[in-house]
């Protein structure tokens, strides 16, 4: 994290939140994230002419719900949204529900994928992200936990915390296997 924000450009701002007192109940985790990335979202109140979000596991919902808080008051920001191995199970019957909604009012969206981990909901591909499938990535190091890979390849290769160009982007649910 301290990496993520030292390496952002000099010209921006960065802000962690730590959300994890509404995290520890599974069953309401996301519903709890989304309404703290509501909140966050509404306390912006001058509108960012751009912002890069980035959420991790179940804050992917908080991440998205800042999103789309932010896309509504402030139409003309450029929103970015990058997800690191985000859960995508929203309560008990919400199977499925990032792999759908996530990214869906964002510029452009990434998700940064990890396969081989046991934590549920977090496997699949968001249809609305370019994906980068990071799971066999040849930078990774054996005593790295899966669900933390697409943390730490973010943070010591991606390289750009910042508005990714178009240039760079690929297309929404493009999946690019990191070799």
């Amino acid at each position: 994290m301290e990496r993520l924000e030292n390496d952002s450009p000099d010209d921006s701002y960065s802000h962690f939140y730590d959300w994890s007192d509404y995290s520890t109940n599974l069953f309401k985790a996301a519903f709890n994230a989304q309404t703290v990335g509501e909140h966050v979202g509404r306390t912006l109140t001058s509108p960012p002419s751009s912002l890069h979000i980035i959420g991790i596991s179940v804050g992917s919902f908080a991440a998205d719900s800042c999103l789309k808080t932010l896309r509504t008051l402030h139409p003309t920001s450029t929103l970015q949204l990058t997800l690191l191995d985000p859960f995508t199970q929203r309560g008990v019957l919400g199977v499925g529900y990032g792999v759908k909604y996530f990214g869906r009012e964002a510029d452009y969206a990434q998700q940064f994928l990890n396969t081989d981990d046991p934590v549920p909901s977090t496997n699949e591909a968001c249809k609305e992200c370019a994906v980068f499938d990071v799971t066999g990535a040849r930078e990774r190091e054996e005593e790295i936990f899966g669900h933390d890979w697409p943390l730490v390849y973010f943070s010591r290769y991606w390289g750009d915390v910042g508005i990714v160009e178009e240039a760079r982007r690929i297309g929404r649910g493009e999946v690019i296997k990191v070799p």
